[in-house]
């Protein structure tokens, strides 16, 4: 199998989907899709298998021994076997983003289209943020498939722009589309800094956020560090600090019950609430999680009106309540 120079990791897989550097054997199953879905694409005419001999010979042949290629392509299989392609394509290096690319095989579309676009770019987003420490990922998409764009969104991308009738299709100018999603550093509280420890525990003190809290008291430094301290080693207890250009967001935490469900907290920094950037964090993060995951829990005060809004359009359903708690679950399968 070929290997990108510029990736310190070949493979990158969630339970039966993977992404691997694009196959030369799959390159007239790809052909036949482009072929398929000619509408869609940035492509003129149908390609004949020279073509595509010619583009895999002299373009993509290439691309795996530089340092910094143009794009970053690869086969997404499942169990093993190809069932579309894609990857981060026009990657500009000096500002550190790229577009996102992706065809999945023609007779999927219909019925699996949303699983597969959610797991490819679930995968993505790793290869992009985590090995290529890229800020910014974007779509460009001609407006002709309307139902993308709530898939897109719902794995945290933001539609930023439309460019009116900027392209001609069949005699008639469409629109363009474009949805971008940046880059969040969630920090382990076990790797935080002693700078950064310290600045949670001021975002967990501010009185608005505490008195919301289970635990209502102010917390002391020595406490906290205490606390992150013991969390090292710990695998049923996950903590977070999540950053955007180095700014403090908020941080979640998971911690294990039983039977596949796991209790999520979350603090969002004041300054962002309502902004909907906590949101996106937070879809981020839920996506990413290890398939023994199979529900996320939430307890909420019955008075936070906010935060019981905040997750029911998160998708949490609420599951109980008493005197003084809400009782939310989030199903993950």
């Amino acid at each position: 199998m070929p290997a990108y120079r510029c990736l310190n990791k070949q493979e990158f897989s969630r339970g039966a989907y993977s992404l691997v550097p694009l196959r030369y054997e799959d390159r007239f199953a790809i052909m036949r899709w482009r072929n398929q879905q000619i509408y869609h694409l940035r492509q003129s005419s149908p390609l004949t298998e020279e073509d595509q001999q010619r583009y895999f010979d002299q373009v993509v042949a290439g691309l795996f021994a530089q340092e910094r290629p143009g794009q970053v392509l690869f086969s997404y299989l499942e169990n093993g076997r190809c069932i579309g392609y894609g990857g981060l394509v026009h990657i500009n290096w000096t500002d550190r983003h790229a577009e996102v690319s992706f065809v999945m095989e023609t007779e999927r579309e219909e019925k699996e289209f949303a699983l597969h676009w959610t797991q490819y770019l679930e995968l993505l987003r790793e290869v992009a943020f985590s090995q290529l420490k890229l800020h910014k990922l974007f779509t460009y998409a001609f407006d002709l498939r309307p139902h993308l764009y709530p898939v897109l969104e719902a794995c945290g991308f933001v539609r930023e722009a439309t460019l009116k009738e900027h392209c001609l299709f069949e005699g008639s100018y469409k629109d363009v589309v474009i949805h971008s999603l940046l880059a969040y550093e969630f920090v382990n509280f076990t790797d935080c800094t002693r700078e950064q420890s310290l600045e949670v525990l001021s975002l967990r003190n501010q009185e608005p956020i505490r008195r919301l809290m289970v635990s209502t008291e102010p917390i002391s430094e020595a406490a906290h560090l205490a606390f992150v301290e013991r969390l090292k080693g710990n695998r049923d207890r996950l903590y977070y600090a999540v950053y955007k250009g180095g700014q403090l967001l908020g941080s979640w935490n998971l911690t294990r019950e039983e039977d596949g469900v796991w209790d999520r907290g979350l603090i969002a920094a004041p300054q962002f609430q309502g902004s909907g950037e906590t949101a996106r964090w937070d879809r981020q993060l839920l996506l990413s999680l290890p398939e023994e995951v199979k529900a996320v829990s939430a307890k909420v005060k019955t008075g936070n009106g906010r935060s019981l809004s905040y997750h029911r359009k998160m998708g949490f359903r609420e599951l109980s309540r008493d005197g003084e708690y809400v009782y939310l679950i989030l199903p993950l399968e």
